[in-house]
């Protein structure tokens, strides 16, 4: 008679008590500690997996302002908050790095950008205030840079920030509204926009494809005089321009590096 660990796994998405459940059933970790110590990061990824099998399939229309299945799944299946950002950075690790094995296997381009639904208390659902992973190769980039044409994704990012980021966010702040039953940002204070980034920021971790960028703030002028303002002329030039790479460099270096990724 065959044991209960050889039946059928259920679908029920990605989670702690799943992978625990799944690793108890593959096998006992206890009896191969020097293997789980070593492996425990590939262990984990493996376990992420076998979970998310198919779930691009199962994607289809969830009802206005609701969450997926797998949502409730998850926050049911993984209490802790802190396990929850855990989980949710090896899952977005996976994927970069899903992408990454194909490209460097096919000499292809995968494109990755993921745009987290939950923003800081408070905030508005605007640009500035999103985030976007990104996975890009650095072969498509060097292709680009050797060819002597402007690097296309740090636009490419922000537009898809505008145009997808800001759909995601609001309708997961609706959807939030709905699964908790209350409106908690409404008397909240709006957190400060997101530090500007002009450009391709650096790889986090440097050697990496994996890039942070920040959303930036639609600026329309009204006029030639604003527009004109908005800059400076003359003998300012060269100071200003090594101000600005300084200051770019420093904002780079630290306010990105402490975003984990």
């Amino acid at each position: 008679m065959a044991s209960d660990n050889q039946g059928s796994f259920p679908e029920c998405g990605v989670s702690a008590s799943g992978i625990m459940k799944l690793r108890n059933m593959l096998n006992d970790i206890r009896q191969h500690v020097d293997f789980a110590h070593r492996y425990s990061e590939r262990l984990v990824s493996a376990d992420i997996a076998f979970l998310a099998h198919d779930s691009s399939l199962r994607d289809g229309h969830i009802g206005d302002d609701k969450f997926h299945s797998a949502f409730q799944n998850f926050r049911e299946g993984t209490r802790d908050e802190s396990t929850q950002d855990l989980l949710k950075l090896k899952m977005r690790r996976l994927v970069f790095d899903q992408a990454a094995a194909l490209d460097q296997a096919t000499g292809s381009t995968t494109f990755v950008v993921h745009i987290p639904g939950a923003l800081p208390p408070g905030s508005p659902s605007q640009p500035e205030h999103i985030k976007a992973h990104v996975y890009v190769p650095k072969a498509a980039l060097m292709e680009i840079e050797l060819k002597g044409l402007a690097n296309p994704v740090p636009g490419i990012v922000q537009m898809i920030i505008k145009e997808i980021g800001v759909p995601t966010v609001s309708r997961y702040d609706r959807a939030r509204q709905k699964y908790w039953g209350t409106s908690r940002r409404t008397t909240l204070p709006i957190p400060r926009s997101l530090p500007l980034v002009e450009g391709m920021p650096k790889p986090i971790p440097d050697g990496s494809s994996r890039y942070l960028f920040y959303g930036q703030e639609e600026t329309l002028f009204q006029d030639p005089a604003s527009y004109l303002a908005s800059g400076r002329s003359g003998s300012d030039v060269e100071t200003d321009e090594g101000t600005y790479d300084t200051l770019r460099r420093s904002v780079s270096s630290t306010t990105l590096a402490s975003d984990v990724d």
